[in-house]
């Protein structure tokens, strides 16, 4: 076993884990809203609006399942990150939001023992997560080779 403690994954680290994944994801609804409106391109408003509406249901079932472990969620949603002034630096920006939820999101699913609600929850979230990271990957590769990488 290697968690952060060398064991499975406690309650308490595990309501972390979840408030964590909660921040994370009112972080992405903001960035990707931003992203929507900056967005010149129709087809690409259109897969950022696409991208905040799941991420506002993957923080409606993590505020449903915070709730359900006695710990209802606090705070609301952020506001957008500086992420650059053209769609490549907001693509890169959200890839690496991805990229921490797929880590955290796959180390709350290999490390908690006694809690299967959050358990399969946490691997559907992780793969709408992996299928986001796959799609700013290919945009961003399009982003950077395409004619100044227009939003």
């Amino acid at each position: 076993m290697d968690s952060a403690d060398g064991a499975w994954l406690t309650p308490r680290q595990i309501l972390g884990g979840l408030r964590a994944a909660l921040r994370a994801e009112r972080q992405a609804i903001a960035d990707y809203r931003a992203h929507a409106a900056g967005a010149q391109v129709s087809e690409t408003r259109e897969a950022f609006e696409a991208l905040a509406d799941v991420e506002a249901g993957h923080a409606a079932r993590l505020e449903a399942r915070l709730t359900d472990l006695g710990e209802p969620p606090s705070g609301s949603l952020s506001l957008p990150q500086a992420a650059g002034t053209g769609l490549a630096e907001w693509l890169a920006s959200d890839l690496k939001g991805e990229q921490w939820a797929i880590g955290e999101y796959a180390r709350l699913v290999s490390w908690i023992l006694d809690d299967e609600a959050t358990v399969e929850l946490m691997t559907e979230l992780l793969v709408d997560e992996i299928r986001h990271a796959a799609w700013l990957r290919s945009a961003l590769r399009s982003a950077a080779t395409g004619p100044g990488g227009a939003a």
